[in-house]
């Protein structure tokens, strides 16, 4: 899959499998018109239901707590959007597919349990959940979509998991209070923007890691070192650009392509091999170095 990288532009240069179209069946469905009728704070959508169609309560207000009965298996996109006083979400392990930005804007969202057989979480689903403060990831998920957790201000500590390869475009992007991010083995991209402005001090890069994208932990303030593995291939612009407090950067072998001003030139020390690549990258850009040879 890295092996196509010829830009920036991930959705053009990755070889990436995209989840599968979301299957929506109009028969016993809880739609936009039943729901309209049916405006409770707490909103049981009872064992009558197979599936929450597409925007059924879009922008609903009054909805504090919602519970999904054990028949229902699909949630459609869009439909929680804009529920701004929904608190908590109980869902029944029987949810296959839950829709594109089904959850976005839920302002105040705070508790949500998500299916263990759940396997592709899509964009914008939990975008601007601000009041998210954890949320625990199926181990069976293959797939997370872009910005699906854009803006989920209070976000404080995430496990990414085993089976997710790459990291997509602004995935986390805006979480300022992340304070911990566990990354799995088998990932091999972390897109761009993808951890822009979060709050971890450090982060473990995994062995077999090959790309770092462009921007990919910008304005992250607290993040004091890093290690970069010896898979990494690509290093993209400004990937640890903004970051005040790095001050110790492992870089011990050569990538392949290493984009303009990826660290701040303040404090950051970069430490890395005398005469290798990366040592005259970094007197191109005068970064400090430190040679481990």
């Amino acid at each position: 899959m890295a092996e196509s990288i010829k830009s920036t532009n991930q959705r053009k240069h990755i070889s990436r499998r995209r989840p599968p179209k979301l299957s929506y069946q109009s028969k016993n469905a809880y739609t936009a018109d039943i729901a309209r009728q049916n405006k409770v704070k707490h909103l049981v959508i009872g064992s009558e239901y197979r599936s929450v169609g597409p925007k059924a309560c879009m922008n609903i207000t009054k909805i504090h707590r919602l519970e999904l009965a054990a028949s229902v298996m699909s949630i459609g996109e869009n439909a929680f959007r804009g529920c701004t006083q929904l608190v908590s979400v109980s869902m029944p392990g029987t949810v296959q597919e839950i829709g594109e930005a089904a959850f976005m804007e839920c302002r105040k969202l705070r508790e949500i349990n998500l299916p263990k057989t759940l396997k592709v979480i899509r964009p914008r689903t939990f975008k601007l959940c601000r009041a998210l403060k954890s949320i625990e990831l199926p181990e069976s998920l293959e797939d997370i979509g872009e910005n699906a957790f854009i803006d989920c201000d209070n976000l404080q500590e995430v496990a990414i998991p085993q089976q997710i390869e790459m990291i997509a475009f602004r995935t986390f992007y805006g979480c300022k209070h992340l304070q911990e991010v566990t990354l799995p083995p088998g990932l091999k991209i972390i897109g761009r923007e993808a951890f822009v402005n979060c709050s971890f001090q450090s982060v473990a890069l995994p062995d077999g890691l090959v790309t770092i994208g462009d921007s990919a932990f910008l304005k992250c303030k607290c993040l004091e070192s890093i290690h970069i593995p010896k898979s990494v291939r690509k290093i993209e612009k400004w990937a640890f650009h903004g970051c005040p407090r790095l001050k110790k950067v492992v870089l011990l072998h050569d990538p392949e392509v290493m984009g303009d001003w990826l660290f701040n030139r303040g404090n950051t020390v970069v430490h890395c091999k005398r005469n290798s690549k990366v040592d005259a990258y970094c007197k191109e850009f005068q970064y400090k170095t430190e040679y481990l040879d």
